[in-house]
């Protein structure tokens, strides 16, 4: 029962870190939220998977590079979680407070939901600095530095889970509401998406001050 509660715990986690990586809207929402409007749900999903899968790579690589510093990382543990925390909450405030950047009007829009969801792909990949937000997100999380290998399936799982929940909210939500978003609800999401990492950050120092610098 320890070792299900542990994975289940793991797997919020990774859901939590993959929705809020994903959630920013930048230029792969915008083209996904066109592809909602202009072709509807599923083809706004097929987008928004595209990056998800993108995203889960990039965990890939982020995990087992935190792995390989691991012991650097554990002999400054404190420090890292402590910077990880803020990091978390200096880019949320700056995503809360950032306008959506919004796509060319000429950009072409694939016709096949292969198409739909191979473009995010390709576009989320051009972007490999992404490994870097999963690293210092990885480094900040208590309980992911030094993860057993048997566990980091189910941290990228509920990674991939996080990511692809959000494409699909945000393209049944668009499908909702279809031509009524406007750019405060744009901005609104921004909003929503930096308090996730806010809270985040907030979690992470008040467990490296409860465990490192105010012990019981």
């Amino acid at each position: 029962m320890d070792f299900l509660l542990r994975d289940i715990i793991l797997l919020a986690k990774g859901i939590g870190i993959g929705f809020a990586i994903a959630a920013p809207v930048g230029p792969i929402g915008m083209l996904c939220i066109r592809l909602t409007l202009e072709k509807g749900r599923l083809a706004g999903f097929c987008g928004g998977l595209g990056a998800a899968v993108a995203d889960t790579i990039f965990a890939v690589l982020g995990i087992f590079g935190i792995t390989a510093l691991s012991g650097m990382i554990e002999a400054q543990r404190a420090w890292f979680e402590l910077g990880g925390g803020l990091f978390l909450i200096a880019f949320g405030v700056h995503l809360g407070l950032k306008q959506p950047l919004v796509t060319s009007d000429g950009q072409e829009v694939p016709q096949t939901l292969l198409a739909d969801f191979s473009k995010t792909l390709a576009l989320t990949l051009a972007n490999p600095m992404t490994v870097l937000s999963f690293m210092a997100v990885f480094a900040g999380v208590p309980g992911l530095v030094r993860l057993e290998m048997a566990l980091i399936p189910v941290l990228i799982g509920g990674v991939l889970l996080g990511a692809a929940g959000w494409w699909f909210s945000l393209s049944l939500g668009i499908g909702f509401i279809r031509h009524m978003i406007s750019p405060a609800t744009l901005v609104w999401l921004n909003r929503i998406a930096g308090s996730l990492l806010v809270a985040f950050g907030f979690y992470t120092l008040a467990h490296v001050t409860a465990v490192y610098f105010w012990p019981r």
